[in-house]
């Protein structure tokens, strides 16, 4: 099928895309910035250019659009409600999938659409079916504008509530990982409200549960069989990445740091997910210490780990020789580093070679020495630190064939000196500096600069 992906940057969008490609599906994202959508998307697409949340879409290639994976929506969490941040939410959500609906060809065949649990309101200790009605909050009357706007869409519609999305990097158990594993998360207010959550595998899952089976129509909870309270779910947290439950947090400290934000994070939800199961989804995951194990796992080990994937419309065996050339590693660091080779062991890149680097973290001169103990060319390599900064840095290369080009993913294991210590006081600013080394790299291989080196 043809599809539309709004949101494909996202969290799930950017899982999602990868399965539908595979799928062999042709693959259309909207985006602010067809530069942006390269760098970050780790799938192939056509970029549609254009802003949603101001004006319906002009590009000719709509009219080829069989389905639509509604994604889009400033985020709700990372800063306060002001009345601005409340307006571009809405304007994220409802005035853009007006916009989205309209550019769209009447002979369009499914739409699905994301939703949140958000859309009951805070509904105690009641079981929420999609039968339930909608609350009274700014959340819950978001999600019925939301969905009654894609309601308006051709063909089948599907709408998904989706409850907390668990993964390692990104949404908003990224944000709960920083207090937990420093021993100060705790529960938030009573601890009694009912929190409905799923894996990021399941939530990619429903949605294409959604569009592909014919039976999926209107609302569907994208939530987790086995929802949990704050208490539980902070008590599982805590244990799965090794640390103690920290005090709870009143509510006057969250109205004071969060503002009418607050009140959603103390919501009751308690959703259910016999809709999905009866439409035949078996979930990876329905239990809550599962799923936080899985993701936690390095976490308990005191380990770091980052992850980047890019798409690159190249073979592995086309790509593979620029990065088997040591000093092609300084055209891809960015310049603030002074990252400079200064020997090797061997003439040229193998298992075993001992590279020598120099550079400057925020201006402090460092010296790294690190072994190639893995070479598998033209598919992956593993560098592994001998000396330097850190107490560990693993990193691995790989070069996946993927969709006729190259699925690149970057994984780095790491650990900060001094302990506990030293990651209570380092890791967010290390977290921000790998972020911005891997944000360098992508813009230069989606560049035409990649291009004159091969």
């Amino acid at each position: 099928m043809r599809i539309l992906i709004t949101g494909a940057t996202g969290l799930i969008g950017r899982e999602l895309g990868k399965i539908l490609a595979e799928k062999g599906h042709d693959l259309f994202v909207v985006s602010r910035s067809a530069q942006k959508a390269k760098e970050l998307l780790p799938f192939p697409c056509q970029v549609l250019e254009g802003d949603l949340s101001h004006a319906p879409l002009q590009d000719a290639r709509l009219e080829q659009m069989e389905a639509v994976i509604n994604l889009m929506g400033e985020s709700i969490a990372g800063s306060r409600w002001t009345e601005e941040k409340k307006k571009k939410i809405y304007e994220s959500r409802v005035t853009a999938t007006k916009n989205l609906v309209q550019s769209l060809p009447k002979t369009l065949k499914v739409f699905v659409s994301g939703s949140a649990i958000g859309f009951y309101g805070d509904s105690g200790s009641e079981v929420l079916t999609e039968d339930g009605v909608v609350g009274q909050d700014f959340l819950a009357k978001l999600c019925k504008e939301w969905e009654a706007a894609a309601a308006r869409a051709p063909g089948r519609t599907v709408f998904i509530r989706t409850g907390v999305v668990l993964a390692r990097q990104g949404g908003a158990l990224d944000q709960m990982l920083f207090p937990f594993r420093s021993g100060v998360g705790g529960v938030l207010g009573s601890g009694e409200q009912w929190m409905s959550w799923i894996h990021i595998k399941d939530i990619v899952g429903l949605f294409l549960l959604a569009l592909e089976n014919p039976q999926a129509h209107g609302p569907m909870n994208g939530v987790a069989p086995f929802p949990v309270t704050n208490r539980d779910f902070s008590q599982a947290l805590a244990h799965a990445v090794g640390a103690r439950l920290g005090p709870a947090v009143p509510m006057f400290a969250l109205n004071l740091l969060f503002g009418e934000m607050a009140q959603v994070l103390v919501s009751s939800s308690r959703g259910c997910a016999d809709k999905a199961r009866e439409w035949g989804y078996k979930f990876q995951y329905d239990n809550l210490a599962e799923a936080l194990g899985e993701i936690c796992a390095p976490f308990k080990q005191g380990e770091e780990v980052f992850v980047a994937e890019q798409f690159v419309p190249l073979l592995p065996e086309k790509l593979f020789p620029f990065f088997k050339e040591a000093h092609n590693l300084e055209k891809i660091t960015p310049p603030t580093l002074n990252f400079e080779i200064e020997g090797m062991s061997t003439p040229e890149i193998g298992q075993g070679t001992h590279i020598d680097y120099r550079l400057k973290i925020h201006g402090v001169p460092a010296k790294w020495k690190t072994e190639i103990d893995e070479w598998q060319p033209p598919f992956k390599f593993v560098d592994n630190q001998l000396k330097g900064p850190y107490r560990l840095w693993h990193h691995t290369h790989e070069f996946r064939p993927f969709c006729g080009g190259t699925l690149m993913v970057d994984r780095v294991r790491y650990r900060l000196p001094m302990g506990y210590l030293g990651w209570l006081m380092a890791s967010r600013f290390v977290r921000k500096d790998v972020e911005n080394i891997f944000s360098f790299r992508r813009k230069f291989i989606a560049s035409e600069g990649l291009n004159d080196h091969l």
